[in-house]
């Protein structure tokens, strides 16, 4: 079994608390609340743009220009095709995805430690812990719109359809083998096998982690702040 195969089997019972989780399966059943939809929106529009950071600094990262092609092909994914899922939520909660993002909140704890956690794997300087760091990300939302897709039966009337067919896209378990490949190669090579497992499977929880963020609408809760940063 590769390495990037043997660290996902060991994240499996994570995956299918994920795909149970109440955020997930509102999506499912297409009542996911307002709230949640707008929470996560403006969340993930700031963990994105951290985690489309950590795709240009693999690039710098990688030997060949055929990696750095790939890994800015996956900085391009994110850059264009995130705005589907994001502004399929914010229809349905009827609200404008630019109102949304005008005016952001601090990010929250899980927020706040996912990207911290993406930026020190970076600065590791090894490509094969940036990768790792990175992939849960990717693999997990590729396996909820294709393990989502089957629940609904594939019924493009759905609220949630775009969120779940643009996971679900081909295109997605091609990025997934190209960076798989790259960091099965990595690994093959590499002396910290345990701290690049480490970094996969931190970015694992932290997935599950953000969708209960979202569900619970998490706050900092700190005395005298009321609960917020501002």
């Amino acid at each position: 079994m590769s390495f990037s195969l043997s660290i996902r089997e060991s994240a499996e019972p994570v995956y299918r608390a994920i795909l149970g989780h109440p955020f997930v399966q509102g999506i499912a059943r297409g009542d996911l609340h307002r709230d949640a939809m707008i929470y996560y929106v403006q969340q993930d529009s700031q963990y994105l743009a951290t985690y489309a950071r950590i795709f240009a600094l693999a690039a710098s990262q990688a030997r060949t220009l055929d990696r750095m092609k790939i890994l800015a092909q996956r900085m391009n994914v994110l850059f264009e095709g995130e705005l589907v899922p994001h502004q399929n939520l914010c229809q349905r909660a009827g609200i404008s995805y630019q109102d949304l993002i005008r005016s952001l909140p601090e990010p929250a704890p899980t927020t706040h430690h996912y990207v911290q956690h993406l930026l020190a794997s970076a600065s590791s300087g090894s490509l094969a812990q940036t990768i790792a760091a990175a992939l849960p990300c990717y693999w997990v939302y590729m396996d909820l719109g294709r393990d989502l897709l089957r629940q609904i039966d594939s019924d493009a009337s759905h609220p949630f359809w775009d969120w779940i067919a643009f996971y679900a896209n081909d295109s997605m378990q091609d990025g997934l083998n190209q960076l798989c490949a790259l960091l099965d190669e990595e690994a093959d090579r590499a002396q910290d096998r345990d701290q690049i497992a480490s970094a996969f499977l931190h970015s694992f929880g932290l997935e599950y982690r953000f969708f209960d963020m979202a569900w619970r609408q998490e706050r900092w809760d700190l005395p005298g702040l009321g609960g917020d940063l501002t």
